[in-house]
């Protein structure tokens, strides 16, 4: 009985997370510039910044809705992985370089993933 109780509970949570279309982009940094994301992105993804620069970078994004992730310091050849929360327009910026600057567009997570 307890192992019947446990699989339907597992099931339950399963289901109601809904589908899960996440999937994993890099994003490289060359000294003072960032290489786009050629695939689409959508909430619920995650982008690893990879500073192949040779200089330190703490980038962060900042969302349509005004919310901010900060990825913190990042030394030449160091890899961050964040995941993306909010889905439209979005900017990357670096705080120790402003003229570092990437527009992206973010899909909404209900949206499956281009083929």
């Amino acid at each position: 009985m307890r192992v019947i109780r446990t699989l339907i509970i597992a099931c339950v949570v399963v289901l109601s997370c809904g589908p899960a279309y996440s999937a994993e982009h890099t994003l490289v940094m060359h000294h003072m510039e960032l290489e786009e994301v050629t695939a689409p992105v959508r909430a619920g993804d995650v982008i690893i910044f990879d500073n192949r620069s040779d200089m330190t970078h703490n980038l962060y994004v900042i969302y349509s809705d005004g919310t901010v992730d900060n990825l913190d310091t990042q030394v030449p050849g160091m890899q961050r992985k964040l995941t993306l929360r909010v889905a439209g327009p979005a900017v990357i910026k670096c705080w120790i370089h402003p003229i570092i600057r990437l527009e992206m567009e973010i899909g909404s997570q209900d949206t499956p993933p281009a083929p």
